[in-house]
């Protein structure tokens, strides 16, 4: 990796891990391997399967060499991961926001077939709640070159303290296309553009939720039945004792018959950013984005984070 700093996060996609770093554009930019197709066969001058492409990544140093990553359709359409993360920036500057101001940071699967590129806005973006943790603004972009995955572009929100990553609903415009003749990349500078004007939106729907009271019994009922039912016994028992106490908690005895919020707990680490006992809706919020963004598996991870509002939405406040 040139010219950029390797951060402490990694992920797994499809099995292979997800290693991440960060700088400037210009930084980042010359980490991004190219790709091209070419055709499928056991070698030189042997016999073509004319159904499949090879998808090969280009040496982007001299030290490296080609390697193919996947084999495609013919009506497979390549979609650089260079090309996405540089429409992205376009976008940004078509919204009148100067590159220079933006850090970024690109994840990339162990072969470079599947990216995680991420713009952070402006700190004049930032939202502040009243636990006085800031919250940046967040473009992420998933691509795939080998099709396995969908070109998804997204806004959230990524909580400085505890590193938490979160979507609300007013901010997902979102990029979900499949690679075929049919792509079109130049939707991202508009989708981009769109989003921008949902951003206000989104403030506002937090500061309600930090407006919003939420009582133990009402948490312990809704961490029992859709927390449960969406993410899990184990992840709902979880997010209930960071609610209650703000710290990690570990089953005392994995066997005992009980609902959620009345297992028995070893209190672990505390949560960064998290209050002793979560006492509105945006306190819960975090909690949950805690759960999601601790999720080792990188598309697990991202569906989580965009239901996190959708779970919100079941709880009664008092």
């Amino acid at each position: 990796m040139q010219d950029v700093e390797i951060i402490n996060e990694t992920a797994i996609w499809r099995s292979r891990e997800v290693k991440y770093v960060s700088g400037n554009w210009t930084q980042i930019s010359r980490n991004i391997p190219l790709f091209e197709l070419g055709n499928f066969s056991e070698g030189t001058g042997e016999i073509v399967n004319k159904y499949y492409k090879t998808v090969i990544r280009l040496p982007l140093t001299q030290l490296e060499n080609r390697i193919p990553v996947g084999i495609v359709s013919n009506t497979y359409t390549l979609a650089q991961h260079y090309e996405v993360a540089k429409l992205c920036i376009d976008g940004l500057r078509n919204c009148n926001i100067g590159i220079n101001d933006v850090h970024c940071e690109l994840g990339l699967s162990t072969l470079s077939e599947w990216m995680n590129f991420r713009i952070y806005f402006p700190e004049k973006y930032d939202f502040t709640s009243t636990d006085s943790n800031p919250l940046k603004l967040r473009l992420e972009c998933f691509n795939s070159v080998d099709g396995s995955s969908q070109l998804t572009i997204l806004f959230g929100w990524f909580r400085l303290i505890c590193s938490n990553g979160m979507v609300i609903g007013k901010t997902v415009s979102e990029l979900r296309d499949i690679h075929n003749k049919n792509m079109d990349l130049s939707k991202i500078s508009s989708i981009i553009s769109e989003a921008m004007f949902q951003v206000q939106s989104d403030k506002k729907m937090m500061s309600r939720w930090g407006n919003t009271q939420i009582n133990s019994d009402s948490l312990a009922n809704w961490v029992d039945t859709t927390v449960s039912k969406k993410w899990g016994k184990k992840a709902a028992f979880k997010v209930f004792h960071v609610c209650l106490t703000g710290h990690d908690s570990k089953y005392a005895d994995p066997f005992e018959s009980e609902r959620p919020s009345r297992k028995s707990m070893i209190k672990l680490a505390k949560v960064p950013g998290s209050p002793n006992k979560a006492k509105n809706l945006y306190d819960i919020a975090q909690a949950l984005s805690w759960i999601a963004t601790s999720r080792k598996n990188a598309e697990e991870r991202t569906k989580w984070q965009t239901e996190v509002p959708k779970l919100l939405d079941f709880l009664r406040p008092e």
